[in-house]
């Protein structure tokens, strides 16, 4: 009596575990094959330094002078804050 008991319970606890272990398994391989390699990476990154540097070219020099100051000044921002 004792022994069936304990054999569903076992068999209970294994179906839990298969099904945990199923979805952590698929969760796994969804995750793996959507993963973007680094060759995506790089693609990535080279379109937006194209990206940006096509928007620097369009910018007038009064526009170039006006990010260069803010620029600037985000950077003495840093380094006011670095130094206290």
């Amino acid at each position: 009596m004792k022994k069936k008991r304990r054999n569903k319970k076992l068999s209970k606890m294994f179906i839990q575990y298969s099904w945990i272990f199923g979805i952590a398994g698929a969760l796994f391989l969804l995750a793996y094959f959507t993963y973007p390699d680094k060759k995506n990476a790089l693609e990535y990154i080279e379109k937006r330094m194209n990206d940006i540097q096509m928007q620097r070219d369009i910018l007038t020099d009064k526009e170039k002078q006006l990010e260069k100051l803010a620029t600037d000044k985000e950077w003495e921002e840093v380094d006011n804050d670095n130094n206290k």
